[in-house]
């Protein structure tokens, strides 16, 4: 047995195997008992006190993985976490689960109470086609309860080998892991964590296992504009490298990017699925003869697909039973549609590449190795008029050029056998850009009512077309009314909704009670911004800042002030940008002129990607601009 360790990180490296007996199932310590708060991670309400597995095989080489976890809730915020789910690859009977237990602990007046999970308890769910779910509830539970669970998952076979996660959204006292690997196989596995995080790993080549096991790792939450939350836990992943044939000959897989773009492009649910021809094609072969440019063509052919084909939501980089079905139906995952997409696109002599890419959710792409798992689904790179254009047909609201905002500032992989290249998406110039003019007036009693036109391009055009298009009023709710604000929407049209060559333009009618005090009223400024608030509150920050894309906002306000109203002195015209000028910047104006006040603000975010490292100085230039913006007008509105 043979592995290869690469190195995401620096990392400690422990060669002895100093794996200390755990606790049997239900057995619980006496420090585990007494436990109050996590001393590592103070602000914690449950810790994992153990998480536990052991992968093995039997003789038909079956994946054979039995888990443990042991939890302790130290709050009443967590009990949630009594409500267990297990979710498995039930498609083709690939995986069940048996052997389930489960035990709540509870030391009452000095006396331990035990109670155990009834199978009864237990049930199964269908999510999809391809998962399902174990669900139970574990009985008992309240802050100070220990609860524990075990079961055993069977697997047709080692490609369903997933990574071992030794970190979760609460800390961690331990995490290990043993995995004893297949007779004439070996796998790669790739270690990702924290150079300050110490691991211990064991090779027992002599017994055809490998040992991980880290200790008290801090929890990992959600933060404001993070990168996937994969991408920062400590972990540890699989891939099989090569494996002996009956024939006594080795067989590599994919150990360099060349390797897998050449797999790629031989095997038959990949690069053969893109050579087939398509039938009934009539339609689109005359709506492309109308085009007179590869350009317009390109568009007219990604247009077609993305209406004609509906994404049933699942995600693949292969089309194991091929294109055509999936076309005549008119649905289909996305691999199918974008390699149909693909296939359609060559037929027309359109220079085009399947791109592998990882969705900025999903995780990031380590250019060290070719680990096929860290690619979520495949889509088109275009190559026309000396541009390169990425589709996605499964976006129903993404237009030909504006490169799909999951997957920026991500790493993708171009597959072809001579022209293979790992490659960053970025916006490619193109911009969240909204332009806000605001008419309104202000009454005695300090009402304000108004009109605003909002024109949106490029990604705010297309993130608010698929919010509206979801649900108009969640957009009104949670966009315009923005949380926090006090405007209402009275009304609201919209233009170009559908038209992927012109911007969208929002026209609303609305109202604000400002707040009036003493005769006087507060006017703030900050509409339709939706930038009311800083959004970096937290201390420190562990993760990157992601913003994606890079925005510009102009926002122009035209405020008629009631015959006699008077104003204290206007807010200074006043600049504020980052200190080296690489994150985010704003100008605002005010003037009065004739009774009317008119105010101008421009925002514009140009750094798409902030370390961790800039995080201080990222929040309070934020602290600074929200200030600014939220700064109010004091007019005098009654005698």
């Amino acid at each position: 047995m043979k592995f290869c360790l690469i190195l995401a990180c620096l990392f400690i490296y422990r060669p002895a195997y100093n794996q200390s007996p755990l606790p049997e199932f239900g057995s619980f310590t006496a420090d585990e008992i007494n436990l109050k708060e996590c001393s590592f991670d103070k602000d914690a309400g449950a810790v994992m006190l153990l998480d536990e597995a052991v992968s093995d095989y039997n003789d038909e080489h079956q994946l054979i993985t039995r888990r443990r976890i042991r939890i302790k809730i130290l709050h009443q915020r967590e009990l949630d976490r009594a409500n267990i789910r297990i979710r498995f690859y039930s498609k083709d009977k690939f995986e069940y689960i048996s052997n389930i237990k489960g035990v709540s602990f509870n030391p009452e007046d000095g006396v331990q109470r035990e109670t155990f999970l009834e199978n009864r308890s237990i049930y199964t769910e269908k999510e999809d086609n391809v998962y399902s779910s174990i669900k139970f509830a574990l009985p008992n539970v309240k802050p100070g309860s220990i609860i524990e669970y075990s079961y055993t998952s069977y697997m047709k076979h080692y490609g369903g080998l997933s990574a071992w996660i030794f970190q979760n959204e609460i800390p961690t006292i331990k995490s290990c892991y043993l995995l004893s690997i297949l007779p004439n196989t070996e796998f790669q596995y790739l270690v990702q964590k924290k150079s300050t995080y110490p691991i211990s790993v064991k090779p027992m080549p002599e017994e055809g296992k490998i040992y991980f096991e880290m200790n008290n790792i801090p929890g990992l939450r959600s933060e404001p504009y993070m990168d996937a939350v994969r991408d920062y836990l400590q972990r540890v992943e699989f891939q099989l490298s090569s494996y002996m044939s009956r024939s006594g000959n080795k067989t590599r897989v994919n150990q360099t990017w060349k390797d897998l773009a050449y797999d790629l492009t031989t095997e038959r649910a990949f690069g053969g699925a893109i050579k087939k021809d398509l039938p009934n094609t009539a339609e689109i072969k005359e709506i492309v003869s109308k085009e007179g440019t590869d350009s317009g063509k390109v568009a007219a052919i990604y247009n077609y697909v993305r209406k004609k084909m509906t994404w049933n939501g699942y995600y693949s980089i292969y089309a194991v039973d091929g294109i055509k079905n999936a076309w005549e139906r008119g649905t289909g995952h996305v691999a199918e549609i974008n390699l149909i997409l693909i296939n359609l696109l060559q037929a027309f002599n359109i220079e085009v590449y399947p791109l592998l890419v990882a969705e900025r959710d999903f995780g990031r792409i380590d250019s060290t190795y070719p680990f096929i798992d860290r690619f979520n689904k495949v889509t088109a790179l275009v190559r026309v008029n000396g541009r390169s254009i990425i589709l996605d047909a499964t976006q129903k609201f993404s237009p030909a050029g504006l490169t799909p905002y999951q997957l920026l500032n991500t790493l993708a992989f171009i597959v072809d056998k001579k022209n293979y290249n790992l490659v960053r998406i970025g916006s490619g110039g193109s911009l969240n850009k909204n332009y806000i003019i605001v008419n309104a007036g202000i009454d005695e009693k300090g009402l304000l009512t108004g009109t605003t036109s909002i024109t949106s391009t490029g990604y705010a055009k297309q993130m608010r077309t698929e919010k509206i298009s979801a649900d108009p009023k969640k957009f009104i709710r949670e966009v315009l009314e923005e949380p926090g604000s006090d405007v209402m929407i009275d009304d609201l049209t919209y233009e170009n909704l559908d038209d992927d060559n012109k911007p969208l333009i929002q026209n609303i009618r609305f109202h604000y009670d400002l707040n009036v005090n003493g005769g006087y009223a507060f006017f703030i400024p900050n509409l339709f911004m939706g930038i009311s608030k800083n959004p970096f509150t937290a201390a420190e920050r562990f993760t990157n800042v992601n913003f994606g894309y890079p925005s510009v906002f102009n926002l122009s306000i035209t405020l008629k002030l009631p015959e006699k109203a008077k104003t204290d002195k206007l807010p200074e015209e006043k600049t504020i940008v980052a200190p080296d000028g690489w994150s985010a910047a704003v100008h605002r104006s005010v003037n009065l002129e004739n009774n009317v006040i008119t105010i101008n603000i421009a925002f514009r975010q140009t750094n798409t990607l902030v370390s961790y490292n800039d995080y201080t100085e990222l929040r309070s230039l934020y602290s600074k601009i929200t200030d600014m913006l939220n700064e109010p007008l004091v007019i005098k509105i009654q005698n």
